[in-house]
């Protein structure tokens, strides 16, 4: 009987080594998962911080692109209506040349202003700058700007006169037409 109960006892033994062994190697399995586990999310954590990373810098530089090409839009806008000035500055120049000129006569001077003026509408018109004379036309409160009112024979918000005109480029309002806007006769 001894036998018998050692046996049982080295069986019961045998398998609860064996249980404690198949739950150490559960335990182990469960620790290696949960190590894989975490290493993956490591690695994806670091493919995510490079990637926000990068896109960080693709967004700095095309900030900075961007605003080299803004700068280098302005600076070419600005050479081209300076370059344009230039012909108006060297007429301005010629013209006080010839005002020092003790026989110079009116005719010569008004020519010359005529010239001018040409010359000026010819370098607006290079800049794409229309003119706003709105004489005889109803009045648009959005291009001109009413100084006065006048009574009137004609219908009501004509503009009667231009006291002084106003430009835009292209849709862009420069300077609004100062008018006098008719009103009815009482």
């Amino acid at each position: 009987m001894k036998e018998e109960n050692e046996n049982i006892s080295e069986n019961s033994s045998e398998s609860t080594n064996e249980e404690e062994k198949a739950l150490v190697d559960s335990d182990l399995e469960k620790e290696e998962k949960d190590l894989n586990e975490e290493l993956q999310l490591i690695e994806e954590n670091k493919k995510l911080n490079d990637l926000l990373l990068r896109s960080r810098a693709e967004l700095d530089n095309f900030q900075k692109r961007t605003i080299k090409q803004m700068q280098l839009a302005q600076l070419y806008s600005t050479e081209k209506l300076s370059s344009e000035l230039l012909v108006i500055m060297d007429s301005l120049e010629a013209a006080e040349k010839l005002s020092n000129d003790p026989n110079m006569k009116i005719e010569s001077f008004i020519e010359g202003n005529n010239l001018l003026l040409k010359t000026t509408q010819e370098v607006f018109e290079k800049l794409n700058i229309e003119e706003i004379n709105p004489i005889d036309e109803d009045f648009d409160p959005e291009y001109h700007q009413a100084m006065a009112t006048k009574d009137s024979e004609n219908s009501e918000n004509k503009v009667l006169e231009v006291m002084q005109k106003g430009y835009r480029l292209k849709t862009k309002l420069l300077r609004p037409a100062l008018v006098v806007v008719s009103k009815k006769a009482k």
